[in-house]
This record gives C-alpha cells, structure tokens and sequence, in this order.
C-alpha cells in the first residue's frame, strides 16, 4: 500500500518519470545479446519520440502527421508507418492524459459525449481501411490537407477576432458530434488525430479555453487510439491481419513519447507558453497541410 502511494505521488514530478526512463534504458542495455536495437537506432528513436510526445501534448496536435514522415524516412511501408503512429499515439496520449486528468483540466461533460461518437467513427474507419484499394489513399490525404487547411484558416481568424471564452458547462451540438464521427474515420484510415479536428472545433465554436479544449481533445484521442488497437489484435486474432513489421523501434519511441508527453503537459503552466499554445497549434497545423499535400503528390 504505501508501494502505491509513492508511485502515485511520485508521478506527480518530472525527476519521477526521468528516473523511470533512465532505469528502462540501463535494463535495455544491460544485456547485450538481448538488446531489441542499436545504441544510435536507439536514441535517434527515443529522441524524436522526446520531441514529438512534447510537441503533441503541449499543443493538442495529433501525432499521425507527425509520426509518419518520420518511419517513412527510416524506410518503413505506409501502412506500418499508420499503424507505429497510432501505438505511439496510444502511449504519449495516455502519459499525458494521466497527467491532465491529475491536474482536473479534462472537460467530462464534453468527453461523455465525444466518446462515443469517437469510437463509432474509428470503427467506420477501420473497416472502410480493410476494404478500400490503397490506390484512393492520395485522395484521402489530400482532402485531410484541405480540411486541416480550413481549420487553420479558422484558427488564425479566431486570433484575429476574439470570441468570449465560456467557463461554465459546456453544450455539446449535434453537429460537434457529427464532426467527431467523421474525423474519427480518417483516424482509423490513415492514424491522423481525431484531436487535429476536435481541438480547434471546442475553442472556435463552444468557446472553451485552449488549455481545456487541448486536454479533452487529447484524452479522447487517447480512448480512440487504444480502441483502434483494440480492433488490430481482434484482426490479427481472427486472421485478417498482420502485425506491423519492424516492431523492435517501438522500444524506442514509445519510452520516449512518454517522456516528451510530461514535458508538454507540463508547459501550459507557464503563462507564456500558454498564450502561445494556438500559435504553435496553428504553425503545426500548416505544417501537416504541407506534408499532406506532399504525400498525395509523391503517390500519385
């Protein structure tokens, strides 16, 4: 009992999580015929998932668009590269959410209702992704380019034009509902965020505090993503499936973007960084369009 005390207590501080990885890296390397990779592929992977867990926990952007560059650099196939993306996803989400939902900054009236249609949405996506030629992927990510383009377009004008922020109970429309189930579809087809749509969509049209709006988003990305990996094992159990190749690197990111993912979630306590945290959204955002529009230019 007092075992879990500490942990729970000790989770509260960076040096906690710091020390957890530098045992996970000792042990690793401890034996060196049981080592899953090579010190450099080691550290080039745990570094990007440092940076990116930070990134995407400090701004609420999903890491899809940033994962997949990445594995598609080190030569992995596009869909294994979806499917890393979304497990790393999966791990730096949950560290951040464990940290949000400790801080008490999760909106759950708005997550109770996002949930579901989340879930329906990523189910829709997983098996559309099972039956669709892979020949319409340039299709889909350009449309997701045009999408995160409007949303970034939107963003930037509400910076421009203030709207007043609501601190009370916030309602959850229809259409907000309709929106999860649709950006959820394209996170079971190709591992982009349903946070990437969610997020600017809670500050620009029900008026939530970005601090707010980027914790909901990211727990919710979280449930998606664990969900979604749920449906890959059921495949790969009954045979419909494989496993992504190269499984080794996750040993890598994964500590990684659990670390990167305290880092971030610990930034929007400095006023600064919190005034900035749209700006660093919006910037990220465009970034995404760009790699977006170069993957369905490359694939074509």
């Amino acid at each position: 009992m007092r075992m879990h005390r500490w942990i729970w207590r000790g989770s509260n501080y960076l040096l906690f999580w710091l020390f957890l990885d530098a045992c996970y890296v000792l042990a690793l390397f401890a034996i060196p015929t049981a080592r899953p990779l090579s010190l450099s592929t080691f550290a080039l992977a745990h570094l990007a998932g440092i940076a990116v867990g930070t990134l995407v926990m400090y701004t609420g952007v999903g890491a899809g668009v940033v994962w997949f560059p990445f594995f598609t650099l080190l030569g992995f196939h596009p869909a294994d590269a979806a499917s890393f993306s979304l497990f790393n996803q999966l791990a730096g989400k949950g560290s951040g959410s464990f940290k949000y939902l400790r801080e008490g900054m999760i909106d759950w009236p708005v997550v109770r209702r996002c949930v579901p249609m989340a879930l329906l949405g990523v189910s829709a996506g997983y098996l559309l992704g099972m039956v669709m030629p892979h020949r319409y992927d340039p299709w889909l990510l350009l449309a997701f380019a045009v999408v995160v383009l409007y949303l970034l377009l939107a963003l930037l004008w509400r910076k421009l034009h203030p709207v007043q922020v609501d601190e009370g109970v916030i309602e959850v429309p229809t259409a907000s509902r309709l929106l999860v189930v649709i950006s959820s579809i394209f996170t079971g087809l190709l591992s982009v965020g349903t946070s990437d749509w969610l997020i600017p969509h809670l500050m620009r049209r029900l008026h939530m505090p970005a601090s707010r709006a980027v914790a909901s988003g990211i727990f919710v990305m979280f449930v998606t993503a664990l969900f979604f990996w749920m449906l890959i094992a059921f495949g790969v159990l009954v045979g419909w499936r494989a496993w992504p190749a190269n499984p080794p690197m996750l040993f890598g990111t994964v500590p990684g973007v659990m670390i990167g993912a305290q880092f971030g979630s610990r930034l929007v306590r400095f006023a600064t960084m919190k005034r900035a945290q749209p700006v660093v959204f919006m910037a990220v955002l465009a970034l995404s369009t760009g790699h977006m529009v170069y993957e369905f230019l490359r694939r074509l």
